[in-house]
């Protein structure tokens, strides 16, 4: 062995040896094992180093995600040993995404490291790499690869939407929310409350369906939506047969399948035409098909109104976050100046992008947190009011003590009981009360006060000058072209506690001098 590999495993073994008394000192010598074992290069095969990669696995519980996150970041534009690769893939999305956005692997190499990740890993790293669908078949390739499966026996999992395409679909589920509220409910054909309202589907060149998830396949593979028909009362209707022949994406084109089936009935089908990566051929179309179930008799509280498909909407919320983070990821590396120089506004704009994302995750966060509590039970939802703000006035002077504004909080000395879910009431008041800290400046005052309004518990607190005034506008509509950054931030934080407080019955309001969180208040003794 070369000395220069004998003084690399030294440098190992003096780091592995050292002794981690507390979590501190275990991320320093965690973080320094990372650091080494990216430089390994040619003694990466040592064992040594296989000691040091089993150390990084066995000690990454101990250390911090932002750490862990921030030594992917420091790493990942060196040209990483497999076995590093292998573990970054095993840990969250969020930690390995600079990694895997830098790292040139040939497919062999990708399914040895992908082989330890999870399934959002192998979508982000699909969306990256889509060539690895190309590789030979594995078990990983079937789940990674995009192009409708060969014959309808082979259960293969669906590629991972765009952030467009999810956008879209929440916009269609929406839209067909609104349509479903004021038409008609005596449909014919229309399938009882248990039947399935959402399936995924893709047909090959043909039309022919030939993969379905989420419904049964039995009455839908094979089904042709090429051509327009009227046979045993099953139809496709023209607008979805025109679409097919020009190879044009369509949307809410209406299928009907006729029978009593779970599938029975009118279907809203919407789809985008798919080519072949290779030589640009047509391959035929992947979409969804919605339908929304008869609104039940009994007439439903708030809470329901505001979320009728919670698995659903988490649903939605997991495919989402797959683009984001990938977005996140690209941003962070531009910032960084991981894979080389960049320039100054490029790596602002990115910087920009990677604080308005992770806002934006505060947001997706909310909605699977709503649809979470939506099947939460009534009895649940009821707190009080005054022993909730003593917990939380505490976190909030400590941000405001962090910029230097006074915080005063007038006592409330009776209860305050509401009719709202104790994690979601902490969530708003919190989140109201840190987006105005945020925009107060060293030596303002803000005061926090609770009164008992009418049938709900009105929870108040001042604005600061910087949100008074001319303000008002641009947190009422925060993509006016006048509204800076900071303004945007803000209104679009005030807009996710008006949308949590309307979920639990509540509301959100201004005055000229404060903001004022409505919450319902409980009838119960």
């Amino acid at each position: 062995m070369r000395e220069r590999d004998l003084r690399f495993d030294d440098r190992l073994l003096t780091v592995l040896n050292q002794p981690a008394a507390d979590r501190h000192d275990a991320a320093v010598r965690w973080r320094q094992l990372v650091d080494l074992v990216a430089r390994a290069g040619p003694n990466s095969a040592s064992a040594v180093v296989a000691d040091a990669l089993a150390a990084i696995r066995s000690d990454a519980a101990q250390v911090e995600d932002n750490l862990r996150a921030a030594a992917a970041r420091a790493v990942a534009a060196l040209p990483l040993p497999i076995g590093l690769l292998e573990y970054f893939a095993s840990d969250s999305l969020a930690v390995s995404a600079p990694v895997l956005a830098a790292a040139s692997l040939d497919p062999a190499q990708w399914r040895t490291v992908l082989d330890k990740a999870d399934e959002e890993t192998r979508r982000f790293v699909q969306t990256l790499h889509p060539d690895i669908a190309a590789a030979p078949q594995s078990d990983l390739t079937e789940e990674l690869i995009e192009a409708p499966p060969p014959e309808p026996e082979v259960e293969a999992k669906p590629s991972a939407p765009s952030l467009h395409e999810v956008v879209a679909r929440i916009e269609r589920r929406r839209r067909n929310r609104a349509v479903q509220q004021t038409s008609d409910r005596g449909l014919a054909g229309a399938a009882p409350v248990s039947a399935a309202g959402l399936f995924r589907w893709e047909c090959g060149p043909s039309g022919e369906i030939a993969w379905v998830e989420g419904a049964p396949r039995g009455p839908l593979i094979g089904r042709s939506i090429a051509r327009a028909q009227d046979q045993d009362g099953d139809r496709v209707s023209e607008e979805l047969a025109r679409a097919f022949a020009m190879r044009a994406p369509f949307r809410d084109a209406s299928l009907i399948v006729a029978g009593e089936g779970a599938v029975a009935g009118e279907w809203k089908v919407s789809g985008v035409p798919a080519f072949e990566p290779a030589d640009g051929r047509f391959a035929g179309y992947r979409g969804i098909a919605l339908r929304e179930a008869p609104a039940p008799k009994a007439a439903p509280d708030a809470l329901a109104e505001s979320l009728p498909d919670p698995d659903s909407l988490r649903e939605l919320v997991h495919e989402i976050k797959t683009p984001l983070n990938a977005i996140i990821g690209f941003a962070e590396i531009i910032d960084g100046q991981l894979l080389g120089p960049a320039d100054r506004g490029y790596r602002e704009r990115a910087a920009d992008i990677v604080a308005q994302a992770r806002l934006l995750l505060g947001a997706i966060d909310d909605l699977d947190f709503a649809a979470k509590i939506h099947s939460a039970s009534k009895e649940s939802r009821r707190v009080d009011l005054v022993e909730l703000l003593g917990g939380v006035a505490g976190s909030l002077k400590d941000l405001a003590a962090s910029r230097g504004v006074e915080l005063d909080f007038a006592r409330f000395r009776q209860s305050a009981i509401a009719a709202v879910e104790p994690e979601l009431a902490d969530r708003l008041v919190y989140r109201l009360g840190a987006a105005v800290i945020g925009r107060a400046q060293s030596g303002e005052r803000i005061r926090l006060s609770l009164e008992h309004v009418g049938d709900h518990w009105r929870f108040a607190i001042t604005r600061p000058p910087a949100l008074r005034g001319s303000a008002s506008a641009l947190l009422a509509e925060p993509d006016s072209p006048g509204a800076d950054k900071a303004d945007a931030t803000v209104a679009l934080q005030l807009r996710l506690v008006r949308g949590l407080a309307r979920v639990a019955g509540g509301d959100l309001t201004m005055t000229p001098m404060a903001f004022a969180l409505l919450l319902p208040a409980s009838r119960l003794a």
